[in-house]
């Protein structure tokens, strides 16, 4: 008698366990808290370095900075240092885009608040940026000072007349 007492117990334990582990699975996480931030970029002063096999090739690599604003026009509060690296050039399959993996490092406050950048995406080829009004999103890596252990999504907007829109959105 005690040992069907005993099942029974047990059982009803391993459903009510059961139920609960299902109940716990059906909430949906909460939605992590973002924070957004917006800077203004010059044009980027662009250095070429062809690698390589001469002309577009993997390998190549434009070196660039550009000051940063905290609006468009406004007072200089930072500066952008990055590097964009041909990984993949057009193919007959698809030729009117190549990809780089892009490096950037925002520096604020000094260059002792960084955020670090990096993606790979679309080019078309032979030129030195990405087409203008097409947001890029890249993913935040980390960063220093006010922006230590940040992560997140970098969207780049090329503007027409070569400066860029940054927005920022880090995970709290």
């Amino acid at each position: 008698m005690k040992l069907i007492a005993m099942q029974r117990i047990g059982f009803g334990f391993m459903a009510a366990l059961f139920v609960l582990t299902l109940a716990a699975c059906a909430v949906p996480a909460a939605t992590p808290a973002t924070e957004t931030l917006t800077v203004y970029q010059d044009a980027p002063t662009l250095n070429p370095l062809d690698l390589g096999a001469q002309g577009n090739s993997p390998g190549d690599v434009y070196y660039f900075y550009a000051p940063l604003h905290s609006s468009p026009g406004g007072p200089v509060t930072g500066e952008v240092f990055g590097s964009k690296t041909l990984v993949k050039a057009a193919t007959a399959e698809n030729p009117n885009v190549e990809q780089r993996a892009t490096v950037l490092v925002f520096t604020f406050g000094n260059r002792q608040d960084q955020i670090v950048v990096m993606g790979v995406p679309d080019y078309p080829p032979n030129a030195a940026e990405f087409n203008a009004g097409a947001p890029v999103l890249r993913a935040v890596l980390g960063g220093t000072g006010r922006y230590i252990g940040a992560r997140g999504q970098l969207t780049s907007t090329r503007n027409a007349d070569g400066s860029y829109m940054q927005v920022f959105t880090l995970m709290k």
